[in-house]
């Protein structure tokens, strides 16, 4: 019984959230000028709008349509998408670099984990340990936390800017980790 009344809530939660997205949306959407309430490119919208819309967006220079880009011939060929092979030669090199970030971030991965292992053993002994040698512990373990928050940030640096800069995120992070094994 309980999970009906949390589903029925969970609905309910669902409608009112959409519904109040629907309501801002329409009201951006009356605010700026266009009529349908989907989130689809201005050229979508105009050729659903009636035609006092068009007529409004005709008027406003920001909802004119680069009529000259559409109907030139040589700005057209590169506007067409690349054939089969083509793409498949860009998924290849894709896949290639993925596959590269994920060797990369498996290295950072393996590096964190033997940090993790001696934070936890030094932890233990600091625990155990004399008052006297606790400062130089503690010093070390500090020097740990340091050291695997820089390599946390380089691991997320790979999946956050990989894709769109791969060659100055594997320069960077390769910095890293050699910076780490110096001083370790």
């Amino acid at each position: 019984m309980k999970k009906l009344y949390i589903w029925a809530a969970l609905a309910a939660f669902a409608a009112l959230n959409f519904s109040c997205s629907a309501t801002l949306q329409r009201r951006y959407d009356r605010m700026h000028g266009i009529s349908s309430t989907s989130s689809t490119s201005s050229t979508d919208r105009s050729s659903r709008s009636s035609d006092s819309d068009r007529d409004n967006q005709a008027a406003d220079p920001n909802y004119r349509k680069d009529y000259d880009r559409v109907v030139d011939g040589n700005n057209s060929s590169a506007n067409v998408s690349t054939p089969a092979s083509g793409n498949s030669d860009y998924n290849q090199r894709l896949l290639n670099q993925y596959s590269d970030m994920d060797k990369l971030a498996e290295v950072v991965l393996y590096e964190l984990d033997n940090l993790e292992n001696r934070y936890n053993n030094l932890l233990n002994e600091y625990k155990n340990a004399r008052s006297s040698s606790r400062q130089v512990m503690a010093m070390e373990l500090d020097k740990i936390s340091d050291d695997r928050l820089m390599l946390y940030k380089a691991y997320t640096n790979i999946y956050r800017n990989g894709k769109s800069d791969w060659a100055n995120v594997k320069r960077d992070v390769d910095n890293t980790l050699r910076e780490y094994r110096k001083k370790n």
